[in-house]
């Protein structure tokens, strides 16, 4: 993917750096605590329930539902989320796409023990998360590997270091991965979503 990137963004990744960088980070970084919430709800399961509830509450308000009805819908509320979590990177020195990560990954990994628990086997925790996650998940990371990485260059920037993206150059790179990574990404996992996940999940079940 690194690769790919490189090629369709040419000058702009190789001003931007450390987004190569960024992205591996990310990518480790959120598997290392989805392993840890796994782990961590494994071992408690209690935890595991209250995270489940939590976030089928939070869900339910959101309307969720009904989006998992509809791929033009899940596509929107998959976008925005992208979107919102680059967006996060024009605040400088917060670095607020760590938060997101950590909230995807942690709640990646309790669910999953969760669903364990509850006497599911993994082939059908694999099945109901593959067919649309491995779309899904590498265009969360690559957007929270932009985030983190245009933090950097504005944070650099205010710091005098003329080296890094200006503002108009992280927008620009926002705006690049988003409609030529992220957006053709999710797009195939709604569509995955409604139509592969069920019958993938079914078979298991």
């Amino acid at each position: 993917m690194i690769r790919y990137l490189s090629g369709v963004y040419g000058g702009l990744w190789r001003r931007a750096g450390s987004l190569g960088y960024e992205l591996r980070r990310t990518a480790a970084a959120f598997a290392f605590l989805a392993a840890l919430a796994f782990g961590v709800c494994a071992a408690c399961p209690s935890l595991g329930q209250r995270l489940a509830d939590y976030l089928a509450a939070l869900l339910g308000g959101m309307g969720a539902e009904e989006e998992r009805l509809s791929a033009p819908l899940l596509f929107a509320g998959s976008l925005r989320a992208c979107v919102v979590v680059m967006l996060y990177g024009l605040l400088p020195f917060l670095y607020l796409p760590a938060l997101a990560l950590g909230m995807n990954a942690l709640a990646l990994g309790g669910l999953g023990a969760w669903y364990l628990h509850q006497g599911h086997s993994a082939a059908a925790w694999l099945a109901g998360l593959l067919p649309h996650g491995v779309f899904e998940l590498p265009a969360l990371v690559l957007s929270m590997a932009t985030g983190l990485c245009v933090c950097g260059h504005l944070s650099r920037r205010l710091l005098g270091d003329k080296s890094a993206l200006s503002l108009r150059e992280c927008l620009a790179l926002i705006s690049r991965m988003l409609f030529l990574a992220a957006a053709p990404l999710m797009a195939a996992a709604a569509l995955m979503e409604v139509y592969v996940t069920p019958a993938a999940a079914a078979f298991f079940n």
